[in-house]
């Protein structure tokens, strides 16, 4: 069982990097696994990271980007709600391999909140 869960998330890692997926592009309700929903949740931050990076550090972040990082956020919630239904908890996600990554970019996205303010 264990092997089956660590060649889906493999799978679904590969099939995310080869089609260039976007966190628009996630359905929430498709998500079935801990390690879809830990990778899912990194796509979307990864999308906040290039959006904080793409802020103009004078000007601050536009409209534009301001409704994007609102929409990213829907998009986590979304994902985090699919988790909770399914009754994934943290612990169940520390064992995917993108875990780890996965937290520190989570820590890096808190830290860009104030961006979008």
């Amino acid at each position: 069982m264990r092997i089956k869960q660590i060649l889906v998330a493999f799978l679904f890692t590969a099939l995310v990097i080869s089609c260039g997926n976007k966190a628009k592009d996630i359905n929430a309700s498709e998500l079935t696994t801990e390690c879809e929903v830990a990778d899912a949740m990194l796509i979307v931050m990864d999308e906040v990271i290039a959006l904080g990076e793409a802020v103009d550090s004078e000007e601050g972040a536009s409209e534009e980007q301001k409704e994007e990082f609102k929409s990213l956020g829907e998009k986590a919630q979304e994902i985090g709600e699919q988790s909770d239904e399914l009754g994934f908890k943290e612990s169940d996600l520390e064992d995917c391999p993108n875990f780890e990554t996965l937290e520190k970019k989570i820590k890096k996205t808190r830290k860009l909140r104030k961006v979008f303010r």
